[in-house]
């Protein structure tokens, strides 16, 4: 071995690794398969990256896995940032993910339904913001990719149902990240152009990928905002943009869209081969019933001489009515004034006095006698209750010798223990009351 040969240590060969990944590859967005996914209480995650041929060993520390919304499940397709660096202990390449999300139609679909919601809050989606797409248009206008097969579809469907109606077709890129700003232009373009009374946009089958410029905000905001109607003809029927949901009409394919705008030609055609059959017929029907009125008319027509005399009869009725009735008119007051003196002469005040004052007299002499005989009667009445309330009165009973005693408290004696000798004691007898002094207390 050489003197000059430069030998290096483990660690420094992979130390020397490590900062040569992290100086070249700072940070970049790595897309792959999630596998090996592992989740330890310490709250970092360990995961691989793979495709059809490698994979990378991944770590994401816990600070960026908490703060991260998308949740990783084993198989998920995966678009990572992340810083590539070697782990020294092992000498092995490792990304440090700072920022992980769903990669692919996972993410797409996810977006979609972001956008989808936050547009249908602010009525994007409303019915009642639909414009009506015309009948029978005279002009319409396709944006759509000019070398596809949507076009194709369209064009030979429109000149099959309905070839006189003028076409213009407006270029625009229909997939990829230029896009939604092509069909945007397209659509200005149709709208300053003046010619079209409706416009379909539209594009043939794909991937949710390859339909995603249907699905971007601003071609959502320029269809809404379009004065021209717009029916939205994008993908497969299963295929649903948002495009389609805030187009003024949706068709499940470009086919059907062109078949939407269009009258059909054919269809018209036995229409009018049949109104054309009808016509003689009805008109002749029309031409009879307006005979039959003009005989039904003549038959009513009265001749000048007998409308005279009609006229006449009818002036002398109104003539002889109106006598009649200024007759009974005039009549009508004195027969009034006649019931009116009758009732006055009936309701003469001196008369209904005269039967007041009667029939006032009647009924004095009748309160007169009520009250005499109520008089006699309470006096009778009251002469028997005094004698019943003398009989039982204890001044009738002391005129019938007997003594109420009582002493100096007024109260009634009724034994012999209710004094002592010498007390004061006071008799009540018929006439008057004695003092008296107890001399003597016989038991």
């Amino acid at each position: 071995m050489s003197r000059n040969t430069n030998v290096y240590q483990v660690s420094q060969l992979t130390d020397e690794m490590r900062r040569l990944m992290e100086l070249s590859y700072p940070e970049i967005w790595i897309e792959g398969e999630l596998s090996s996914l592992s989740t330890p209480a310490s709250g970092h995650l360990y995961f691989s990256l793979k495709d059809e041929r490698s994979q990378l060993r991944c770590a994401m520390f816990k600070g960026r896995a908490s703060i991260s919304r998308y949740r990783p499940k084993a198989g998920d397709l995966v678009r990572v940032r992340a810083k590539i660096s070697v782990y020294s202990a092992r000498g092995d390449l490792q990304c440090i993910v700072q920022h992980m999300e769903e990669a692919g139609e996972g993410l797409l679909q996810r977006r979609f339904e972001e956008l989808k919601e936050a547009l249908n809050q602010q009525g994007l989606f409303d019915q009642a913001n639909k414009k009506p797409i015309p009948s029978f248009p005279k002009h319409i206008g396709i944006v759509t990719s000019p070398s596809g097969a949507a076009v194709r579809d369209i064009v030979s469907t429109l000149k099959r149902r309905c070839p006189g109606i003028p076409i213009t077709i407006y270029p625009a890129v229909v997939q990829g990240d230029t896009g939604a700003n092509s069909i945007v232009n397209s659509i200005r373009d149709a709208v300053a152009h003046q010619r079209c009374d409706v416009l379909l946009v539209s594009r043939g089958g794909g991937s949710l990928e390859d339909l995603w410029c249907f699905n971007h905000e601003d071609v959502a905001r320029e269809i809404h905002q379009c004065p021209i109607p717009v029916i939205s003809g994008v993908g497969h029927e299963v295929d649903v943009t948002i495009a389609d949901l805030v187009a003024d009409l949706r068709a499940p394919t470009p086919t059907a869209a062109a078949e939407l705008v269009s009258p059909n030609t054919e269809q018209l055609v036995n229409q009018l081969e049949s109104i054309k059959f009808r016509l003689p017929r009805s008109f002749e029907r029309f031409i009879q019933r307006r005979a039959q009125q003009v005989d039904l008319t003549g038959r009513q027509l009265i001749h000048p001489k007998q409308q005279l005399k009609r006229n006449r009869d009818k002036l002398n009725r109104a003539a002889s009515r109106m006598t009649l009735s200024m007759d009974s008119s005039l009549a009508k007051p004195t027969t009034a004034s006649d019931n009116l003196f009758r009732r006055l002469r009936f309701q003469n005040p001196k008369q209904s006095i005269s039967r007041k004052e009667a029939s006032t007299e009647v009924l004095s002499q009748r309160l007169k006698r009520a009250t005499q005989n109520k008089l006699e009667m309470t006096h009778s009445s009251f002469g028997n209750l005094a004698g019943q309330l003398h009989l039982v009165s204890p001044l009738a009973t002391l005129g019938r010798g007997f003594a109420i005693g009582r002493d100096n408290n007024n109260t009634i004696l009724r034994s012999t223990q209710q004094v002592s000798r010498h007390d004061k004691v006071s008799i009540q007898l018929s006439d008057g009351k004695l003092e008296c002094e107890v001399m003597e207390i016989d038991k």
